[in-house]
């Protein structure tokens, strides 16, 4: 029998001593963004160093459904403990929104049929870059201090920004209604990771009591449009129970929304 060495060969770049550490850590804002890692940032090379493994392809099948108004769920939890892949899920789905252009590998992850080939409003909120008390720089010379404030942006730019910027600068949630007002048309793709951490950031603030109130009108907004998904992520493991840094937060979290649909 062959040796776990015989069949298994490391990357070149593990082999030559090049390998980075940065380049395993998954941020959703900078594969936005554009500054993370190659790796990250091109699809085909994401998705050419990623296993599909059954919960991935059952992800993005279910919202690219949703996103072509053809089934799926509205809103979605992805529960793992830290290092389970939920950011690496979210920022498959971010490729997948986009196309997935340039991808070799497609159809080991998807049915090419159900990759969105029009527009996808894609908006993400990243609890460990939130900067609730100096503001997070969206661009525009705009400065967003609450999720809705950043999402806002995501989805409809500056106009996005100004319909809610009473809300952001008050740190009071938007109302359902408002929120529907960014998704305008097209399918809308809306990503929320770490918000343990945000929630860790913002206790004590009149902003935490404001959290479970702008989840219930998303969800509500995005459960009334048949092309708009929203994926947030958890660090649970069984039973809803945390044992990691932040889980006061997480509970907190899964407590609050644990009507919700699940993956």
């Amino acid at each position: 029998m062959k040796t776990l060495f015989d069949i298994c060969v490391p990357r070149s770049d593990i082999l030559s001593g090049n390998i980075q550490e940065s380049d395993f850590a998954a941020d959703l804002a900078q594969v936005i963004n554009g500054t993370a890692p190659l790796e990250y940032v091109l699809p085909n090379s994401f998705f050419a160093n990623t296993h599909p493994t059954v919960g991935l392809k059952a992800l993005l099948k279910t919202v690219c459904q949703r996103l072509q108004g053809t089934g799926g769920n509205a809103v979605l939890r992805l529960d793992t403990q830290y290092g389970g892949g939920k950011t690496h899920s979210l920022i498959a789905l971010t490729h997948a929104a986009h196309g997935m252009k340039g991808v070799n590998n497609v159809e080991e992850f998807i049915d090419p049929q159900l990759v969105p080939t029009t527009k996808v409003r894609l908006a993400a909120f990243d609890g460990e870059n939130a900067d609730p008390v100096n503001g997070r720089p969206l661009g525009d010379g705009l400065r967003a201090y609450t999720p809705w404030g950043e999402l806002a942006y995501g989805l409809a730019g500056v106009d996005g920004y100004k319909l809610v910027r009473q809300s952001d600068i008050e740190r009071v949630a938007p109302g359902a209604a408002t929120i529907q007002e960014l998704f305008g048309n097209e399918p809308v793709l809306i990503l929320l990771d770490e918000l343990s951490i945000y929630l860790r950031k913002i206790k004590g603030r009149k902003e935490q009591e404001q959290l479970t109130p702008f989840l219930t009108t998303l969800f509500k907004a995005v459960s009334s449009s048949n092309k708009a998904c929203v994926v947030f992520t958890l660090a649970v493991g069984k039973e809803g129970k945390a044992t990691d840094a932040y889980s006061q937060e997480n509970e907190f979290i899964s407590e609050k929304n644990n009507l919700l649909s699940y993956l």
